[in-house]
């Protein structure tokens, strides 16, 4: 009989350092099947990757992570995992993003509905640099007021430009009063690009405590045998240099595939305390726990 993995900490933030991101289990990267989900968490949850990753953009993702996790409760209560989504973007347009303190609280909701739970550990403002700093500051500050209510243990932003997100923060704090707990940004740690190694120190003396990389295959790009998205926004300069690596990565060990180099490339980094990774099965998530290890 399996025994139930042990209870994450609840007066601290004790997430792995492995995230386990579930946009993939939308279809967004590769097709998956329906009853990968379910057991690619209770694989996460049983080799120590206590957190999982989504937003109501990610397709259907919050619904089919929900229904995962539902559906292991008897060995994997709550208690044992943590649960970070998002707020305020809802699709490809800057028309389907809403900050409004409404949606926010209504989206909120939603998420734990899809989810079944009547917590959050961790809820972003999504992809803050397409809105204004007025509207930023509406939503931050509604989920801080979600948080006093015990709705959500810890608040954070996420985007992409690093220096406008280390812009943005000392106002989100002045104009909110409060402290932001985490900061997610992407693709700013891979094979590519290495900015996010030059900020961390930076963000952390704005009192960011929690730094999270995501997307070390940077959306898809970097992978042998899997082409990027049709929607990779990479210029052509960076999709030929893809194509240079996977030629001398299969010179010199022919079959391996550029992701595990990106993937072990960014587990090297220790500068943050979180590495987002998409996994689709358990295979996945067993191939990825044996690389950090």
């Amino acid at each position: 009989m399996t025994s139930t993995p042990p209870n994450v900490p609840q007066d601290r933030l004790g997430a792995s350092p492995i995230i386990y991101g579930t946009s993939a289990f939308a279809a967004l990267y590769n097709p998956i099947e329906a009853h990968w989900p379910a057991e690619a968490c209770r694989r996460a949850i049983d080799l120590g990757i206590n957190t999982f990753d989504t937003s109501p953009y990610y397709g259907n993702s919050e619904h089919i992570l929900g229904e995962a996790l539902f559906s292991i409760r008897e060995t994997h209560p709550r208690s044992t995992y943590y649960i970070s989504t998002k707020i305020g973007r809802y699709g490809p347009k800057k028309a389907d993003f809403d900050y409004s303190a409404a949606k926010v609280r209504a989206s909120v909701t939603e998420s734990m509905r899809r989810m079944h739970t009547d917590y959050l550990d961790i809820v972003y403002a999504h992809d803050v640099e397409f809105v204004s700093v007025d509207r930023a500051v509406e939503a931050v500050t509604e989920l801080f007021k979600l948080k006093d209510e015990g709705k959500i243990k810890y608040v954070g932003i996420s985007g992409y430009p690093l220096p406008y997100l280390l812009a943005l923060i000392p106002v989100l704090h002045e104009r909110t009063g409060r402290t932001l707990d985490i900061l997610l940004t992407y693709c700013h740690y891979n094979l590519h690009n290495t900015l996010l190694s030059d900020y961390v120190v930076h963000f952390k003396d704005l009192g960011i405590q929690t730094v999270w990389n995501a997307s070390p295959v940077s959306m898809g790009l970097l992978r042998s045998h899997t082409p990027a998205p049709a929607w990779h926004p990479a210029p052509p300069r960076l999709l030929s240099a893809v194509q240079d690596c996977i030629k001398t990565v299969d010179e010199h060990t022919p079959g391996k595939d550029l992701a595990e180099v990106a993937v072990k490339f960014a587990m090297r980094w220790k500068g943050c305390e979180g590495l987002v990774l998409g996994m689709s099965n358990a295979t996945e998530v067993e191939q990825n726990s044996q690389w950090w290890h």
